[in-house]
């Protein structure tokens, strides 16, 4: 299961899980995935048919953990957290 760990320095929690709900918002309307979230544990994840991602937040850092089916090819696997990464990465320009 692949694990996704982005830190950001001087970053609140609050400031960090407020940007990273926008990010998993908008991939869960556009992948039509069931998105459920929780403020105050700063947490929530997404999923659709064995494919499923969890996140959460504390202060300068958000962990992501990835789960995909065995049905899943490597290179759809590879596209979906170079994806994450990327939108991570953009986080706090």
């Amino acid at each position: 299961m692949p694990q996704i760990t982005r830190k950001y320095p001087g970053k609140s929690a609050g400031e960090i899980y407020t940007k990273v709900d926008e990010v998993m918002e908008r991939i869960a309307q556009k992948l039509s995935l069931d998105y459920q979230k929780d403020g105050g544990s700063k947490t929530g994840k997404v999923s659709k048919m064995g494919v499923s991602g969890a996140y959460s937040v504390r202060d300068e850092e958000v962990v992501v953990d990835l789960k995909f089916p065995m049905l899943i090819p490597g290179s759809m696997r590879q596209k979906v957290q170079e994806d994450i990464e990327k939108k991570l990465d953009g986080l706090f320009p």
